[in-house]
């Protein structure tokens, strides 16, 4: 609720604004003097919106992308985990396997409570990432009896380092957002978009008041769209741990029936 009050208020501001910088150009330039260049305004207009419109839809689909790529990196990881914790089972030396478990248990709390907040600020635990190291040192202490378990033990050592590499990919994330001085570039663009509307002229005040509002509105929702999506793990709109949390419910239960 808070985010829509936010984005309802960003977009009154907005449209506000523009609405009496309209009214004072309507005023001072004056509506017949406006009138004469209408038909070269439009022209104009019509590339200025199609080259701002471009810039938009490309900086939207990049953004999406990063978030998607996000996701999909932190499915991986639990992914990776999952297996860890599934293979571990075939091993017969049970004090290790519990050990390695646990481990992976404490990590998935550990993300869930402490790291993921971290994201927000572009920080990562450094708990999460020494339990990792001691994830592997588990599986790197582990003794395959048989042959049988040497082959498991192969597909549990790819496990780990997916993993490994996957929680670091996922770190990184939480760093990418797209360049400051692309944001400029869509300020002033959306800025002049919104401006160059002032220049022409309308019989009717009203009309084109509405007109310049809601050209205001939709410029100002999809820059907002543009910086929510622009940090994955902060904002509006965010990657949020569920794969985590849901992994989490399905070892505890697991252990709960003592498999």
């Amino acid at each position: 609720m808070n985010e829509v009050l936010f984005v309802m208020g960003i977009c009154a501001l907005v449209s506000m604004v523009s609405a009496l910088c309209m009214l004072f150009i309507r005023k001072k330039i004056g509506y017949d003097e406006l009138a004469k260049h209408n038909d070269v305004a439009g022209f104009i207009y019509a590339v200025i919106g199609v080259i701002y419109a471009v810039l938009l839809a490309f900086v939207v689909i990049v953004e999406w992308e990063i978030f998607r790529d996000t996701k999909s990196k932190v499915a991986v990881e639990v992914e990776a985990m999952s297996c860890i914790f599934r293979d571990s089972r075939v091993f017969s030396n049970v004090e290790k396997r519990r050990a390695i478990q646990r481990d992976l248990m404490d990590y998935a709390t550990m993300v869930i409570n402490e790291e993921w907040p971290m994201l927000a600020k572009q920080q990562s635990s450094e708990k999460a990432l020494n339990r990792v190291h001691r994830i592997f040192r588990q599986i790197a202490d582990l003794r395959p009896k048989d042959d049988y378990e040497k082959l498991w033990y192969q597909e549990l050592i790819v496990q780990v380092n997916k993993f490994s590499d996957a929680r670091n990919q996922r770190v990184l994330c939480c760093f990418e957002a797209i360049p400051d001085f692309m944001w400029w570039v869509m300020i002033i663009g959306g800025a002049i978009t919104i401006g160059f509307s002032f220049l022409f002229g309308t019989g009717n005040t009203t009309p084109h008041v509405l007109m310049v509002v809601a050209l205001c509105c939709i410029i100002t929702l999809v820059l907002l769209m543009i910086y929510a999506l622009d940090h994955p793990f902060s904002g509006i709109i965010t990657v949020k741990p569920e794969a985590f949390i849901e992994q989490l419910r399905h070892w505890r239960a697991y252990q709960a029936e003592g498999l």
